[in-house]
């Protein structure tokens, strides 16, 4: 169930969402709250202002550099989510697992996925949801149309992320939800932004966009990707036409790519993540970074990818996706 309401985190923080926003605001609706609650929104919304008004630099130990995270600007994730401690990586490395049903008898069962730091750590899983006959049966017959939903996971188990695609007959068309619990611990979400696949004959296009307004349903388009036929590797340029990030598909040896389904990914998020790469992507390079909100975004749109051109249903050309038939969420 999709809600415009008060949310509180996985870890039980009972307290209102509160974003410092700058421009065009993200409207909340509200309903009536106690004195006390007032009270808590108070105290929250003094923290939440002080932590808008910085931005975030980290020491990754493991690879011995340090990485700047923007501030989130009219965003709703924050460092108290579960899913911060995975967005915060500058580079995450997602591999598919082998599904032996899928290999050996052709039968689509539902993707499930490591999550990685660059050092090889596992810091979170990607689950499809797998309910009922009904979805069994769908993954056989509707194949690359299919809808799906995904689950992100950290290390505590804690729901983190959420990724729905509705049906889609032609191009695919990826929301990603954050998840919380409202004041009755019913669990709820709230739209982050999107990510919309734009057909063409040969070239692979998704265009990525930030929920801006939840009032008046305004989304803000923040970056593109626009990949050569048969691309392995997917760029995100802003309107300028710099990389802000990349979704990059890795090959892992002959043998798993023909005869197995599964992938590794590299997802770049800071510019420190492309030293070394001047020759595939030359100086180019945002120096800017992307912050939570546009990196969950970009992992909805990473499990698009892997669908639609790289899984054992996808004949990996893309040829045939043509656009969406969309409901909303």
């Amino acid at each position: 169930m999709i809600s415009k309401r008060w949310l509180q985190t996985s870890s039980k923080r009972c307290l209102p969402r509160f974003t410092m926003n700058s421009g065009s605001p993200r409207t909340r609706i509200t309903k009536e709250i106690s004195p006390e609650e007032v009270k808590q929104f108070q105290e929250a919304q003094s923290k939440a202002k002080e932590q808008a008004r910085q931005t975030y630099s980290f020491n990754n130990d493991s690879s011995g550099y340090q990485f700047h995270l923007p501030k989130n600007t009219n965003g709703i994730i924050t460092p108290q989510d579960p899913i911060y401690d995975i967005l915060k990586e500058p580079t995450l490395v997602i591999e598919r697992k082998i599904e032996f049903m899928n290999l050996f008898l052709g039968f689509e069962q539902a993707n499930r996925y490591i999550i990685m730091n660059s050092v090889g750590d596992t810091i979170g899983f990607m689950e499809e949801k797998d309910v009922g006959i009904g979805k069994m049966l769908g993954r056989q017959f509707f194949r690359l149309h299919r809808p799906f939903d995904i689950d992100v996971f950290n290390l505590k188990g804690e729901l983190a992320l959420s990724i729905k695609r509705p049906f889609s007959f032609i191009n695919s068309h990826i929301k990603a939800l954050l998840p919380g619990y409202d004041l009755n611990n019913e669990l709820m979400y709230e739209i982050v932004g999107e990510s919309v696949q734009s057909w063409h004959l040969w070239r692979r296009r998704y265009n990525l966009f930030k929920l801006e307004d939840e009032k008046t349903d305004d989304y803000n388009q923040f970056g593109e990707i626009d990949a050569p036929f048969l691309s392995f590797d997917f760029p995100i340029k802003d309107d300028k036409g710099k990389i802000l990030a990349s979704i990059d598909r890795n090959w892992v040896g002959l043998g798993r790519e023909m005869f197995t389904d599964t992938g590794v990914y590299i997802l770049r998020f800071d510019p420190m993540s492309f030293q070394g790469l001047e020759q595939y992507y030359g100086n180019n390079i945002s120096t800017k970074g992307v912050t939570l909100d546009q990196r969950a975004i970009m992992l909805s749109c990473f499990t698009s990818i892997d669908f639609d051109y790289f899984s054992r249903h996808s004949g990996g050309h893309g040829l045939f996706g043509f656009g969406s038939s969309y409901d909303e969420v």
